[in-house]
């Protein structure tokens, strides 16, 4: 039946998700400093929205900033002005999210498909998938996009499904308005949170569904609904017309031009735009639940709202890889469609077998975990072991401590695999996998935050000298966490080997200087910092800048230098 009711089961599995997933992905997250470079955006610009009192405007170093929707700044302020600004606060609006991320993933199979299992299944895995993990602890805008999105995918099928059989009544058509509603509503708040990608996207992708496999003229009334189109305007429209309003056409052109249609057609980073980009990271974002996700696609029941799934998830996927600029996050989308399919190739993998499940326990289930968390525990023992094993990083535990919380962890994370191996049952090899990946997850939050300190200036923002008078330079990387960490200017030194670009007129919103002009700068000035990145140690040296400076100290990763006189 579609469009089930909940019932009072439900809203216990619905609070129970919520609240697992609060303090799962809330626990250790105040150890998490700022990181640059996207993050400390995010923050900085709460934190100056704030100061200025700019409840409208997105600002970033005392100037107005067009690079994303109101939204994010909007939760990343109401958590600063109610509990003060921290790293934990900062983290807060997005934890929030993920909770509610897991509860919609929940609720939007259940109604659909009158499956409790299933919906239930389907959060577990949301929650313990990689992607999800990983994206739901940053300071982004995408997990509230990936919210508004669900929103869209539920109610639309909902709506659309209505009116599938022919002829479609006046009453379905009536039946099916509420629904299509609630879409343009999430429709609208996706507008906020990313801008028009948040309505053309879902938009093309429903459109291309009615047309391969709805080709009636209810559905076409349905997607373009007025009263819907009214909606979803009350909802997105206000603020971009008071922006306009007050901002007139340089918010046309650095929102809508250069961080929307721009970034479309000219790669923002041109070095890392490779082709096979999300054909890698598509297997790697569902891990470790990639095998069932491949069972389903081979043996699930084919269906309208399996057809629904897939036309959404690889209509985001073709999206992206068309762009010119790519990023790591953009098919984070993808995670919501195929995580429902995941769920659903459980079930088809328990329907399947009804006496000996053993080689595809192993094959699609086991041992991509298993391989899996060895791969993470490399990854942690090669980033983190040079970490432990520094004696200048006071925050880093030591290496002993290290190698006993690794082994310790990998252990427990290992022995419900184990268990479920030597039984060969599905399910419990299911749970196994949940508790293992559990357990892993909560290693990596023991073990990260040393780690993750090195994309961050907070260690370097609380050993600096700085009085009212300094001037701060950063040569080439500019680290935004560090003005937000030390509340002082920051002017960053322009690469000299660099000519300039769209995307650097256009982004280089902070105080820049060339080499020449911070040269004239420390003429006669001793209260000057000057940062340089260790690997652009040599670089640095080599420019006029560099006989006129002596190194003073080193944190981390970033060598100081301040003038000779």
């Amino acid at each position: 039946m579609l469009a089930t009711r909940l019932q009072r089961q439900d809203i216990l599995y619905l609070s129970t998700i919520g609240l697992w997933l609060l303090l799962a992905y809330g626990l250790f997250t105040w150890n998490f400093p700022i990181t640059d470079t996207v993050e400390s955006n995010y923050t900085l610009s709460a934190v100056n929205m704030l100061q200025h009192h700019s409840y409208l405007s997105p600002m970033i170093y005392d100037q107005y900033w067009y690079d994303k929707p109101i939204w994010t700044y909007w939760m990343l302020m109401a958590s600063f002005s109610a509990f003060g600004v921290s790293d934990f606060t900062a983290r807060l609006p997005f934890i929030i999210c993920a909770a509610l991320n897991g509860m919609m993933m929940y609720y939007g199979v259940r109604i659909i498909t009158n499956q409790r299992k299933l919906a239930l299944w389907s959060a577990i895995l949301l929650g313990t998938s990689l992607e999800f993990w990983y994206i739901s602890h940053a300071i982004l805008t995408d997990g509230y996009l990936f919210l508004f999105t669900q929103g869209i995918l539920y109610f639309a099928y909902i709506a659309l499904a209505t009116i599938a059989k022919t002829p479609a009544t006046s009453e379905r058509l009536q039946k099916a308005q509420r629904p299509i509603m609630w879409a343009y509503a999430f429709a609208g708040l996706a507008v906020l949170t990313k801008g028009p990608v948040g309505i053309v996207l879902p938009g093309l992708i429903l459109l291309a569904y009615v047309i391969l496999y709805q080709r009636n003229k209810a559905a076409f009334t349905l997607l373009f609904s007025p009263k819907g189109w009214l909606l979803f305007a009350l909802v997105a429209l206000p603020w971009y017309l008071l922006m306009y309003a007050y901002h007139g056409m340089d918010f046309i052109t650095g929102f809508l031009g250069l961080h929307n249609v721009i970034r479309a057609t000219i790669p923002e980073h041109p070095e890392q735009n490779w082709w096979f980009l999300y054909f890698v990271l598509w297997p790697v974002s569902l891990l470790p639940w990639t095998g069932l996700t491949l069972y389903e696609l081979r043996y699930g029941q084919r269906n309208p709202w399996r057809t629904y799934l897939l036309t959404w998830g690889l209509g985001i996927f073709l999206f992206y890889n068309l762009m010119a600029t790519k990023y790591l996050t953009y098919t984070f989308l993808c995670l919501i469609p195929f995580i429902i399919l995941t769920a659903q190739g459980y079930e088809t993998c328990k329907s399947r077998q009804v006496k000996k499940p053993t080689h595809r326990v192993l094959w699609l289930l086991l041992i991509p975990a298993t391989v899996f968390y060895l791969l993470v525990l490399i990854a942690l023992w090669l980033l983190g072991a040079p970490q432990a094993a520094d004696p200048t990083n006071p925050i880093a535990m030591g290496l002993s401590q290290f190698i006993t919380i690794l082994l310790v962890g990998a252990i427990l994370a290992a022995l419900p695999l184990l268990y479920g191996w030597l039984k060969r049952q599905l399910t419990l090899s299911m749970k196994s996998a949940v508790l293992s990946a559990s357990v892993l997850y909560l290693l990596l939050l023991c073990l990260l935050p040393p780690i993750v300190d090195d994309a961050s200036t907070a260690q370097l923002a609380n050993t600096l000298p700085l009085t009212a008078n300094t001037k701060v330079y950063y040569y080439r990387d500019y680290r935004t966490s560090l003005v937000y960490y030390s509340k002082h200017p920051v002017t960053q030194i322009l690469n000299p080997h660099e000519t300039e670009s769209i995307w650097s007129e256009g982004k280089n919103v902070m105080p820049v200087a060339t080499v020449t002009e911070t040269l004239q700068a420390i003429q006669g000035n001793d209260d000057v910092i000057i940062c340089v990145p260790r690997k652009y140690k040599a670089d640095f040296l080599q420019t006029s800048l560099g006989q006129h400076v002596s190194q003073w100290g080193q944190v981390e990763n970033v060598i100081i230098f301040r003038p000779n006189h």
